[in-house]
Formats: C-alpha cells, structure tokens, sequence
C-alpha cells in the first residue's frame, strides 16, 4: 500500500520522550502501512525501546502526536493499546512461571462460558496459534516455567497473536533465539 496516499495504520509525528537529565526521543517519526514489517536499529540507549512503550502507553509522549488508523490517538496504559489492536512483546518477558502455556497466552482475556474457563478450548487455540509460529512442539499444557527462554518468547508472540492484533510491536525478539528459530520466527 506504500505510495497509495493512503493514510498510514500507524504514524508517530515528531514524538518526544524527556527523562530527567536526557531527551530520549527527540523528534522522532515512524509511519507503518499494512502488511509492512519494520525493523528499529541503533546502539544501546538510542530509544527504539522508549520509542516502543511511548506507542503501547507505557510512557506518555512529552510532545508529538500518535495516529492509529487515521485518528489522532493517546494511549494513557498499554491496555487502551492493545484495545486498539496494538500489541507489544518488551524484551522482558510478562509471563507467570506457575501456569501453563494456554493460562498465559489467553491471560487477562480467558475463554469462559456460564462464568467458567473454557481450558480446552483455550488449550486447542493456543496449540493453534503455536502451529501458526511453527513451534507446534509446545504444549499447551505445559507450565511456562519449563520452557527454555526461546520457547517463552515464543509463548509471548502466541499471547499477542491472541489478541487479533493489527500491529505487533516486539522489543528485541531475536535476543533469546538461536539461528533456526530466528528463521521461523521471521
């Protein structure tokens, strides 16, 4: 869609971010069509990780605008982000030890029905969405715990696929990952 005209999924205007004793961001911008893929490069403390949470409303923009699907939005928590259809893998894995694969993709929005969860219905999408990432190795009854921190990650990229999300943002993704499941993972 790029050269259309058409209005970007994403744009990012002239974004902002000053912490005490440093400007993180200073006017950066970021336009994202649909179907693209793009990739932040810098050295460490350059703000592509800043950049991030500023766009999933885990840090308030000092200045800038943000537009999602056309419309001049603020996101005030990373919840009216993912609302929006935004979701944000951070390099700091928010998944719980103690519960299993399924528990944590589906974490905070749980399949239930007459006010009980739906385990096997959650357990059947999330070996779904696993497929999907080309790890259907994982089971959905696994405890998280168990698994290596590249098979977290990938638990953390089913949980954002979960959400029907119409932009995935992942902070460092690769970082866990050796070369073949770099591969899939792209």
């Amino acid at each position: 869609m790029a050269g259309t005209g058409a209005a970007p999924l994403l744009g990012m205007t002239d974004i902002v971010k000053r912490f005490p004793g440093v400007v993180a961001l200073d006017g950066v911008d970021l336009d994202v069509q649909p179907g693209e893929v793009h990739c932040l490069l810098g050295q460490n403390g350059a703000g592509k990780s800043t950049l991030i949470k500023v766009l999933a409303g885990a840090h308030q923009p000092d200045e800038g605008t943000i537009t999602w699907e056309g419309q001049e939005v603020a996101f005030p928590h990373p919840q009216a982000a993912m609302d929006a259809g935004i979701a944000t893998i951070y390099q700091e894995l928010d998944l719980v030890a103690g519960l299993t694969v399924a528990e944590n993709i589906y974490l905070g929005h749980e399949r239930t029905r007459l006010g009980f969860s739906e385990r096997q219905a959650m357990a059947d999408d999330a070996t779904a969405l696993l497929a999907r990432l080309g790890h259907p190795e994982i089971s959905a009854w696994t405890e998280v715990g168990d698994l290596s921190a590249a098979g977290q990650q990938i638990v953390s990229m089913a949980r954002a696929l979960s959400h029907d999300a119409r932009l995935i943002v992942m902070d460092e993704p690769s970082a866990v990952l050796d070369g073949g499941e770099v591969e899939r993972l792209f």
